[in-house]
């Protein structure tokens, strides 16, 4: 079991000096923030800042780390255009001049923040994370889309399915097309039967097409790589034929969405993004004192935003810029900061999240890969068990995908 975070400044020598150092001030170090929080994309990418601004209230209300506050003093709006992003990174950046930097947009473009090794931090929605020392994305920063087959062909074997579908949006689309693109390779290529790749789906389209295509191809397992409102109306679609399928969405798992369309998710499994299923606590109480940290503080600060895996996100990241900054010491710089971080083997943002190497984490995927799900049941989300209490499914790195058997989860994973 893994003992939730702790939070109080023990240990912590409070700041007397000033420094030259951007955005570190005796009191406060000045971060920034980048996220589509308007405009059509805000629905995926906004509820992240809520978790980050949560884990900071959090430490600030115990004294901060070495006596300074985590404060964000550039909090911008990409409003899900390109350029726009990039004048907002200037403007944090040159204008602000903060010490690190939150990223939650489709839009991240790296230059800058490589350029000025500045530490960043942000959701993974594309290949732009990869590679730089000073880039944390949320659970790395690779996408090694080929590891998601082997939980996907776990779930098919679990489900009784003999005939795979998968949908997407078109190659145009970061983590969308990629991702099932991959996946329905390396499951055909292992044996697994895939009927049907719908991998040029519309975003925001009618999927009537795509559902008539799995019906004819008696397809009865669909992994969808589309955002939650699409998953709802391509579910919709299905129902209305009357369709007797499998489903795995790879993005919904949002308490908000459920209450709005409990029918329509009935039965559908989802990922939970790596992290402990935020029911975990209350189905096994004691075994994720770490959750229900995150779930107490959530409810205190962001009650809007508890049980969106988004603001999960935002968590994670301000949790390791919080152990990077407190490894620093008394006197924190950038490059001590990136250097402390990258000597961590076992984050797991205080037990709420499956293992992450950061040694490793910026250019490999490690394995054991260990990811969560849960499955619908009337108006709840609840966690898809390995064995026991424990939420996460691990899967070395060959598997067998025709007959995929799960791996025992790493040292210090959660539960």
């Amino acid at each position: 079991m893994v003992v939730a975070i702790s939070i109080a400044p023990t240990g912590d020598t409070p700041a007397t000096a000033t420094t030259t150092e951007p955005g570190v001030t005796p009191t406060q170090i000045d971060l920034g923030a980048i996220a589509s929080r308007t405009g059509p994309e805000a629905g995926d990418f906004a509820a992240f800042i809520p978790g980050v601004e949560a884990y900071f209230a959090m430490v600030n209300a115990h004294g901060g780390i070495n006596g300074r506050k985590l404060v964000l003093t550039a909090n911008l709006d990409d409003g899900g255009s390109p350029s726009q992003f990039t004048q907002e990174a200037h403007t944090a950046l040159e204008q602000d001049h903060v010490f690190a930097a939150f990223i939650s947009t489709y839009w991240f473009t790296p230059g800058l923040f490589a350029e000025t090794d500045t530490p960043t931090y942000g959701y993974n929605v594309s290949n732009n994370w990869a590679g730089p020392a000073n880039f944390f994305a949320a659970g790395g920063s690779t996408q090694d889309y080929h590891a998601l087959a082997a939980p996907v062909a776990y779930l098919v074997k679990r489900m009784h399915a003999r005939s795979v579908a998968l949908v997407s949006y078109g190659a145009g689309i970061p983590g969308s097309y990629p991702a099932c693109h991959t996946v329905a390779q390396d499951l055909s290529g292992a044996g697994v039967t895939v009927s049907y790749t719908g991998l040029d789906a519309s975003l925001g389209g009618d999927y009537t097409a795509e559902v008539q295509q799995i019906a004819q191809r008696h397809s009865d397992f669909v992994l969808t790589c589309m955002q939650d409102s699409d998953d709802i109306t391509l579910s919709r679609a299905i129902h209305q034929y009357g369709l007797k399928v499998h489903q795995l969405w790879l993005n919904g798992y949002n308490q908000d969405l459920l209450d709005a369309y409990p029918s329509l998710m009935q039965g559908v499994y989802v990922d939970a993004n790596g992290f402990v299923p935020f029911s975990a606590p209350s189905a096994y109480p004691s075994a994720y004192p770490g959750m229900a940290t995150y779930l107490a503080t959530m409810k205190k600060y962001q009650p809007r935003f508890v049980t969106n895996q988004l603001a999960m996100q935002g968590w994670q990241s301000a949790a390791l810029l919080a152990a990077g900054v407190r490894a620093a010491g008394a006197h924190p710089t950038r490059k001590n900061l990136i250097a402390q971080t990258n000597r961590i083997t076992d984050f797991t943002a205080g037990g709420t999240t499956a293992v992450v190497n950061w040694t490793r984490a910026h250019t490999t995927q490690t394995f054991p890969i260990c990811p969560s799900f849960v499955l619908v049941k009337g108006k709840h989300f609840v966690p898809v068990v390995a064995h026991g209490h424990q939420v996460f499914i691990c899967f070395a790195r060959n598997v067998n995908l025709k007959d995929p058997a799960a791996a025992p989860p790493p040292a210090g994973t959660p539960g």
